[in-house]
């Protein structure tokens, strides 16, 4: 049997740095789009795929042929030669259709997120990824037919009444929670039924959606009401940069998935809500009050209830 240290060395170690690195700069993206709390979210979201478009496009062949190893694990093919490879029809045809589904939901996630933060909701936007897994589980049972433990409907149950608490104390369905959960729940569905390298994925994405960004941004320039020219270069770099922090996290995490256990994910996967709401409680000033805590611990001994059952559920399966 192999040592602890032995075991807690090179690629699990590896994979959970990336994951902290993957979900503390998801957390920590609030930050950033605070300094362009001006620009209208719709705008900010075109400009996000148009530049990471364009920094994708010019960055996985790099990856590709310089990256080695890593390149291959984060952009696809290892080789230059392998992009040649024949493609069936029907792999094409299910590439564009998983495409054009997940673009779809991935700009609603988008667009309601930097919405929710530049409007001063960032504690919503870290209760619709506090409860994005649960949304994940249950949709397991309705499309995939998957049965859940006792463990994950309780915290389902749970989480959901913390949803409910919320709602009846400020009078007011948390749609955009409920939006960003349900929209990242559906993306992750897509993505397990039809698994390509993230980077690839989100480029297919956002070739789908760059010729309706790329019109808008331009109708915004020709009537004159576009940010980017107007606003000075700081704003502009900021554009282009929106493009770029999207990319660092979803590499981190391709790296962090081949090298750590599910229910390590699980956990980990926390951290992004945890820094979401602390930053929306600390740095944007937004306060709880009585019910809104009643509300979001039910919500967290939900999530803890989920990562314990699949804690459980792992250690049962690795007997």
């Amino acid at each position: 049997m192999p040592r602890p240290s032995r075991v807690l060395s090179s690629p699990h170690r590896v994979g959970v740095a990336c994951a902290l690195a993957a979900y503390g700069l998801w957390g920590a993206f609030p930050i950033f789009w605070r300094l362009l709390a001006e620009v209208p979210a719709v705008e900010l979201v075109c400009h996000r795929i148009l530049w990471s478009t364009v920094i994708l496009a010019i960055g996985i062949p790099l990856f590709r042929r310089f990256g080695g190893g890593v390149g291959a694990e984060i952009a696809g093919l290892g080789r230059p030669s392998d992009a040649a490879l024949p493609m069936p029809p029907s792999r094409r045809l299910s590439i564009v259709k998983f495409s054009v589904m997940a673009a779809a939901v991935i700009s609603a996630n988008w667009l309601s997120f930097i919405w929710a933060v530049n409007s001063g909701h960032v504690v919503e936007a870290s209760l619709g990824y506090f409860i994005s897994p649960l949304f994940s589980v249950a949709l397991g049972v309705l499309v995939l037919r998957e049965r859940l433990s006792r463990w994950q409907w309780s915290a389902i149950v749970t989480a959901m009444l913390g949803v409910l608490i919320i709602t009846i104390a400020s009078q007011a369905i948390p749609w955009v929670s409920l939006v960003i959960a349900s929209s990242f729940a559906v993306y992750g569905l897509l993505k397990k039924n039809f698994s390509i390298p993230a980077l690839v994925g989100l480029l297919f994405e956002n070739l789908v959606l760059i010729l309706p960004a790329s019109g808008y941004l331009l109708w915004l320039t020709w009537s004159g009401s576009g940010t980017m020219g107007n606003q000075g270069r700081q704003i502009d770099l900021l554009l282009m940069l929106g493009g770029l922090v999207t990319i660092p996290p979803l590499m981190f995490f391709a790296l962090a998935a081949r090298r750590v256990a599910l229910s390590t994910i699980g956990m980990l996967q926390y951290i992004s809500p945890t820094l979401q709401f602390l930053l929306g409680t600390q740095l944007v000033g937004q306060r709880l009050d009585l019910a809104g805590w009643l509300g979001f611990s039910c919500v967290w001994a939900g999530c803890a209830l989920y990562v314990l059952g699949t804690h459980k559920a792992m250690r049962y399966a690795a007997r």
